[in-house]
Order: C-alpha cells, then structure tokens, then sequence
C-alpha cells in the first residue's frame, strides 16, 4: 500500500485540494481519481512528447506510467492562483529509490472543478 504524505498548502482552498489529488491520482495511476479531476479534452504533455488529448488517451498514458504501486508520494507544495496551479513533490518507487515530480495545471475555469491541461516533469534523485 502506498504512504500518502499531503500537502499543508491546502487548507481551506478546493482548488489547491484538486491540484493535490490530479498530482496524487498520477503518482498512484489511480484511474478513477484521475478522470474526475480532467475535463473530457484534457491536454496532458511531457516537454519534448507530443501532448496527449482527451480522457481515454490519457488515462492511457496514466496506465503507462506506473506498472506497480509506489511505496510512497509525497506532495510537498499545492498551490492554484486564478486558472493555473502546480504540485511538486517525491514518489519513492523502491526502497532508496526517488524520483522527484511537477505537474504544472491548468483549470477549465475558474472555478476550479476541473483540470483541462497537465504539463509534468520528473527527475531522478539519489
């Protein structure tokens, strides 16, 4: 089972809350939870990859993404302003084995209710 440390950014605000659960949804491949936070022509790119339109391909890049359940995510900083928000933090893969993320968002509105565009960035660490 995967170790959940959130955020203490959110607080009271729904959007900095969506912004934690779009970044946790990816680092889990958490299909369900990922397609209630995206629109239905959601946008999700990672810089160099052409991006990746609508729900159903990119719950298939979510697929891809992780084989198997991280040990543990850890979302240091979410945070919205107006459209556009961003989570950044640590997914432990194996023991000793880390790999930071930053999913750069924007929201469809702002309301805040959905996400309609994803950029994300990893890294290796250690």
């Amino acid at each position: 089972m995967t170790r959940i440390v959130k955020s203490k950014d959110c607080g009271n605000s729904p959007k900095n809350l969506l912004v934690q659960t779009l970044a946790i949804s990816i680092g889990k491949a958490d299909r369900a939870n990922f397609l209630r936070c995206v629109t239905e022509d959601v946008s999700w790119t990672y810089p160099g990859r052409p991006a990746v339109v609508g729900r159903a391909p990119a719950a298939e890049l979510l697929a891809s993404v992780r084989r198997q359940a991280p040990l543990r995510i850890e979302v240091q900083h979410a945070m919205s302003r107006g459209r556009s928000g961003a989570a950044n933090g640590v997914v432990e893969l194996t023991p000793g084995s880390r790999m930071g993320f930053c999913h750069v968002i924007e929201l469809a509105s702002v309301k805040g209710d959905r996400v309609a565009k994803i950029i994300s960035y990893y890294s290796g660490l250690e």
